[in-house]
């Protein structure tokens, strides 16, 4: 691994060290479980974005070679995502002291449920980010798997605007760029494809 990378994941991995660090030396305020899980949801949500970004900008421009290391680094921050989003889980549990009526209220409440599906199909995209899942499933099914990131994506920003109403200004300048972003993006590829589909037709189809 070079060392581009090493760095990079170092410095992903900041954050956990820092929460570590509050949460047995720091002050994390008159309600610390709270402060967390508003923290993870927060990170998970950045690092989402970030990963997704990667991805809109290498559609519209060849990553220089100094940087091309962060299309390789994709597998890893979305694992680690997953992980942080593990975190934002366990301390909405704690908020609720690990009662059974937590867990119902995330089928009873529509922000609980868009967020609970998105860490669903966070789950299984983290738990087949690796060689043996892409061996197994053949890249083409690996990729439109994956495509699923996507809705994710839609799943929470959903969750995120319904909760998030003192903050929507806040996560609008988060997530409105990326998804115009992706949407100038699917319109490029639709183009692409339909020139491709037009230039495959014989002179007498046209």
């Amino acid at each position: 691994m070079k060392w581009t990378n090493k760095l990079f994941r170092v410095l992903l991995l900041l954050p956990l060290f820092w929460w570590v660090y509050l949460i047995f030396f720091g002050n994390l305020g008159a309600e610390p479980v709270k402060e967390m899980n508003h923290n993870t949801g927060f990170m998970a949500l950045l690092y989402l974005c970030a990963n997704l970004w990667i991805g809109v900008i290498g559609a519209f421009w060849k990553w220089p070679v100094q940087l091309r290391f962060l299309i390789q680094e994709r597998r890893f921050l979305g694992v680690l995502t997953w992980v942080i989003l593990i975190g934002h889980l366990f301390f909405y549990i704690a908020l609720e002291a690990f009662s059974i009526k937590g867990l119902v209220q995330i089928f009873e409440k529509t922000y609980l449920t868009f967020g609970f599906f998105a860490f669903t199909g966070m789950t299984i995209l983290a738990a087949t980010s690796n060689n043996f899942s892409v061996r197994k499933l053949g890249g083409k099914r690996w990729k439109l798997l994956h495509r699923c990131v996507y809705f994710v994506f839609l799943l929470v920003t959903v969750h995120i605007f319904l909760i998030e109403k003192a903050n929507l200004f806040q996560f609008t300048l988060i997530t409105a760029p990326l998804w115009l972003g992706e949407l100038a993006r699917l319109g490029r590829w639709l183009r692409v494809r339909s020139r491709k589909s037009t230039g495959s037709l014989s002179p007498h189809a046209r």
